[in-house]
């Protein structure tokens, strides 16, 4: 008798189960499933039936699946369940994952490109080193998720990513703002609060109001990027590239900007408030 519990791991009822395989990822990453995971591999035919098959009612269930490979560039994704579901070196570019909840799935190295992740779940996502590229992430939850070596330029983000991990991460030109046209709702704006953005590159990003407090920006490349209005409590800076950046109007209490490259050229920073309280170099 044999009981399937992944495509590569068979255990038979008289002998000892076999080590698990270690498969290899687009990228040449090893990875490992454990024995006691049960994820269910799916080709895309399976995929769009699943999809198909969902309702208002009974939206598509792809949680637990293994979708890691795929070529599932703009398929319709919409109100899917993907919780725990894994899409390793998937590629999406232009998917509609509009309201999909990805809690807790893996996307590592996956490619999604201009896809729409707008009102979608990502806590605790895995998405290491993705290509993000040009995507929307409209009132999107996105925290505790790991996007560290992620691609995310001119990426719309408007969103939850307390305590999410961007190190390292391509954030360029990227739009993280508050969005003018939502102030009726309260303002909408990207929350950072807690956030790990240390060697992050946001060269030329929009952060007007964010909230960045309890940050870690050290080593980050912010040259010329639109701070101005933002919440910066207590964050951390140093080691930062701050050449050209806008502060006007931020709040710097607390905010250690100690090692930082381009003081002199900080746009506006005698119009930050707090500035007593923030921590800079003695001169």
């Amino acid at each position: 008798m044999f009981l399937a519990l992944a495509p590569f791991l068979v255990l038979t009822a008289t002998t000892t189960p076999a080590p698990i395989p270690a498969e290899i990822g687009p990228a040449g990453i090893p990875f490992r499933l454990s024995a006691d995971t049960p994820v269910v591999r799916l080709t895309r035919a399976q995929v769009e039936a699943r999809l198909a098959a969902g309702t208002e009612q009974n939206p598509p269930d792809l949680s637990r699946t293994d979708l890691s490979g795929l070529e599932l560039a703009g398929v319709d994704f919409k109100r899917a369940n993907l919780t725990g579901a894994r899409l390793v070196g998937t590629k999406l570019a232009g998917a509609n994952l509009f309201t999909s909840d990805l809690t807790d799935a893996v996307l590592t190295d996956a490619d999604l490109p201009k896809a729409n992740l707008d009102g979608s779940v990502l806590r605790r996502a895995n998405l290491q080193r993705a290509n993000l590229t040009g995507a929307s992430l409209f009132a999107t939850i996105i925290e505790s998720a790991d996007l560290s070596g992620a691609r995310l330029a001119d990426t719309r983000i408007i969103g939850y990513l307390r305590s999410a991990k961007l190190v390292g991460a391509n954030l360029r030109n990227a739009n993280l703002g508050a969005d003018p046209g939502n102030q009726s709702m309260g303002v909408m704006r990207a929350t950072f609060v807690g956030a790990n953005l240390s060697g992050a590159d946001l060269s030329g990003a929009n952060l007007f109001k964010a909230d960045l407090s309890h940050a870690n920006l050290t080593r980050a490349r912010l040259t010329g990027t639109d701070l101005r209005n933002t919440e910066l409590i207590q964050t951390d800076l140093s080691g930062a590239d701050l050449k050209g950046a806008k502060l006007a109007k931020s709040d710097i209490n607390g905010a250690i900007f100690t090692g930082i490259t381009g003081r002199g050229q900080i746009q506006g920073l005698d119009q930050t408030r707090n500035r007593d309280k923030a921590i800079f170099d003695a001169k």
